[in-house]
């Protein structure tokens, strides 16, 4: 099987908000927020909030990997924060997953990245065991969120 593993554009946007759709579904969210227009919107142009690479196998979209560039400043270089990573249930343990990670690790090199970040929800013990059989470890952070009436709370000043 080939799997071809190619940068995002702006026609992938119904394929990548579908997949992103399946991730929502296969993590137990009711509904999708990505939307086609959040992609075209905050994907591309010199204002981009993400960047990506979509997989593809006999020209249909199986998978998708969403970035950010970073920087760290203890270790004082760039790096590379994944967002997503989702392979179709049926495409999974067939070098599709890896293939996204190689491309992302390959955009990392490019910036002169030395790290690569993500999450990964606990109880996804096949998705952490992935990542760990590529050489990925835990790292001892504790992720926070702040959103809706909190967010807009303290943006007012008032927190």
């Amino acid at each position: 099987m080939n799997v071809l593993v190619r940068k995002i554009f702006p026609g992938d946007a119904d394929a990548v908000v579908g997949l992103a759709a399946e991730l929502s579904a296969f993590i137990g969210k009711q509904t999708a927020a990505f939307s086609v227009d959040d992609f075209r919107r905050y994907g591309f142009g010199s204002d981009r909030l993400f960047d990506g690479v979509i997989a593809e196998v006999e020209g249909r979209p199986v998978g998708y990997a969403l970035f950010r560039d970073m920087y760290d400043m203890d270790l004082a270089s760039p790096g590379l924060h994944m967002m997503d990573l989702f392979v179709q249930d049926h495409m999974r343990r067939q070098g599709v997953g890896r293939a996204l990670l190689k491309a992302l690790a390959q955009a990392c090199a490019a910036i002169d990245g030395t790290w690569m970040t993500w999450q990964c929800l606990e109880q996804h013990h096949h998705a952490l065991a992935f990542y760990q059989a590529l050489g990925g470890r835990r790292f001892a952070c504790v992720d926070f969120e702040i959103s809706g009436p909190a967010l807009r709370h303290l943006a007012a000043g008032s927190a």
